[in-house]
């Protein structure tokens, strides 16, 4: 991992490459780890006994249990203060999101900026629960074009002149948890972010609207979607807005002429699909829950190709293998050409983040089994 941090130039501008070096140099133990980490994927077993075959995942960079405790003690706090999670406060803290936050952005040891990507984690999870898949806390998708219309501007705000209509605007704003939670979310992310860096945030965010439409409209005709459509939604409403912040939570910022170029573009959108087929994987017996989800790729590959669920999740995993290491191979292709120390350590923060993510799903929390 760490001669990627190290391709660049000497001299003036260095000093960022030297902070992904130092990432990179606290890797935890790579050889015992790894070893840990082999073993457990292959013995791994959902409650239905599919057994999740060994992955091509990092390690995680660095794993620190009292940091991860503090964040996730800040974050039921904060939780508890603005009102999110309104009677659901020991299973926002048995979700372990600092944990989550800790494990993925190794760069930094704030709390505070730990925080805000807990924070996140937190806010997109709701909205994901109470709007789209957990039928037993409320989502209805016949009203989730509604909802994430409504939820749109907790994130954007909207300017309307006469008085009325925006009082009443503000009075929904403040009725809807999610609602608020977004809203008090942004306020955070303003405070550590450019307003570039918020831009990126929100827009990250509200991409993911659109797939979580078309999901609710497969769930109301019935059926399965193909599995190529299901990638090509999923890739959005995938983990990609939190990773957004994998600049903001380090404290510096990819300047927006290499963020967006199509290259950087599609490294990040393949960290996002490696992140959420991995997810798929370890979160498929919560998703087939009664009135929660759908089970996610495997189910769906194992209807489309007629195998059986164990044969499914092996193709799953090899889909997240494939993904994995074209990653890689994009990381290491941008990281050689083009002398930038800011792009250099925002590719090892996407990595680091893939593998902090692993440890986090294969570990207690949202996706114990």
């Amino acid at each position: 991992m760490r001669e990627l941090f190290n391709p660049g130039p000497t001299g003036l501008g260095t000093s960022a490459a030297r902070l992904a070096a130092m990432l990179g140099a606290r890797q935890p133990q790579t050889a015992q780890t790894e070893q840990s980490q082999r073993s457990a994927d292959s013995g791994a077993k959902s409650s239905s006994e599919i057994t999740i075959p060994e992955l091509h995942c990092p390690a995680p960079v660095r794993i620190n249990e009292p940091l991860g405790a503090e964040v996730n003690h800040r974050l039921v706090a904060w939780a508890e203060r603005i009102g999110i999670y309104p009677g659901k406060l020991d299973q926002l803290r048995e979700s372990n999101y600092g944990r989550f936050a800790m494990l993925v952005h190794p760069d930094t040891d704030d709390p505070d900026r730990l925080l805000l990507a807990a924070q996140g984690l937190a806010v997109e999870f709701a909205l994901d629960d109470e709007y789209c898949d957990d039928e037993r806390t409320g989502s209805d998708a016949a009203k989730l074009g509604c909802r994430l219309a409504l939820a749109q501007p907790a994130m954007d705000p909207v300017y309307i002149v006469d008085d009325e209509y925006a009082a009443q605007l503000e009075q929904a704003m403040r009725a809807d948890p999610v609602r608020v939670g977004l809203a008090a979310y942004m306020d955070r992310v303003a405070q550590f972010g450019t307003p570039v860096q918020v831009d990126r945030v929100r827009t990250a965010a509200l991409m993911m609207f659109i797939p979580m439409n078309w999901e609710a409209g497969w769930r109301m005709q019935g059926g399965h979607p193909p599995v190529w459509e299901y990638l090509a939604t999923r890739q959005f409403n995938s983990f990609a807005p939190c990773m957004t912040l994998v600049d903001v939570v380090g404290g510096y910022e990819v300047p927006g002429a290499l963020y967006f170029l199509p290259a950087v573009r599609r490294a990040t959108m393949l960290a996002a699909n490696a992140s959420i087929i991995l997810n798929d994987i370890y979160s498929m017996a919560r998703e087939r829950e009664p009135g929660i989800g759908d089970g996610g790729l495997p189910v769906l590959i194992a209807a489309e190709r007629g195998c059986s669920l164990q044969e499914a999740v092996d193709q799953t995993a090899a889909l997240h293998d494939e993904t994995m290491r074209t990653f890689e191979d994009a990381r290491a292709k941008l990281t050689t050409s083009i002398p930038s120390p800011d792009l250099w350590r925002y590719l090892a923060g996407l990595h680091a983040w893939l593998g902090g993510s692993h440890e986090f799903h294969r570990g207690l929390g949202r996706y114990s089994s």
